[in-house]
């Protein structure tokens, strides 16, 4: 599938899907084509089997610059409430994080705003050493959506978040590794050094990686004693997969494992 907007590969077979946001002239920011066309975008790989991974990144210069202004007013002159943008896409967050397979930020120049938000959503964050951070939402009186105040806390703080989301500073790709924003400065190409992420990625159990994101995301709202039935119950549903079988084997041949995400 092909959007308008958003853009979808697959390589090694379809293990690894490649998303790119296609809004160049605009520094990909997100307005309500964009949004659509990322919820459909989700809502195919939701129905692919076989994918182990995503790489996501933008084309042309950005990652994301973040909400796409003109767009936004035009809602709110057409009687639009912004909010009902920001909820359509918070469908897709949830989608994402719902999926098993792990996502890989390739943050191949500016990511403010929104698009920060999106590649804290994700599970790994590879940037370019040209590209810039900033949570930038406060600096046109807006608050922060699209899961930014949910996840950057958890990433690199709460002090630290809140310096982020109040002053909106310009960081560069040294500081965002400073506070752990980012996993690593790519080496090259940071598309390709997060398809290479993404294909290790893809050697693993998926569902049980998939686990993990859940378990995560759940760990700090639920009560400790609801949390360790959801292990309990969630470890129980992996020991039935396939590939808990191959690990156990491999372990007494004492061999490398080779899962196959089922």
């Amino acid at each position: 599938m092909h959007s308008q907007t958003v853009t979808v590969e697959y390589v090694d077979g379809g293990a690894v899907a490649v998303m790119r946001l296609n809004r160049p002239e605009a520094l990909n920011a997100l307005n309500p084509q964009l949004a659509e066309d990322f919820g459909r975008v989700l809502d195919e790989l939701q129905g692919r089997t076989g994918l182990r991974a995503v790489v996501l990144t933008g084309n042309g210069k950005a990652f994301c610059a973040g909400g796409d202004l003109a767009a936004f007013q035009q809602l709110i002159e057409a009687g639009r409430p912004l909010g009902s943008l920001a909820m359509q896409f918070h469908q897709s967050i949830l989608r994402l994080r719902a999926l098993d397979a792990p996502f890989v930020a390739a943050i191949n120049g500016p990511c403010f705003g929104v698009g920060l938000s999106l590649a804290c959503a994700c599970d790994f964050r590879i940037a370019a050493e040209n590209a810039k951070f900033s949570v930038a939402f406060t600096g046109v009186a807006l608050s922060p959506d699209s899961g930014l105040p949910w996840f950057l806390p958890r990433i690199v703080g709460l002090g630290v978040a809140t310096e982020l989301a109040m002053f909106n500073p310009i960081i560069d790709v040294k500081r965002a590794q400073e506070i752990h924003l980012i996993m690593a400065a790519a080496s090259g190409d940071v598309v390709e050094d997060a398809l290479q992420l993404a294909r290790r990625l893809a050697l693993m159990p998926t569902k049980a990686l998939g686990t993990v994101k859940r378990l995560y995301d759940a760990a700090y709202t639920d009560p400790l004693a609801a949390h360790l039935d959801k292990e309990a119950q969630w470890m129980g549903e992996n020991a039935l997969t396939a590939d808990f079988q191959e690990g156990a084997k491999a372990f007494f041949e004492r061999r490398k494992p080779v899962f196959r995400g089922e």
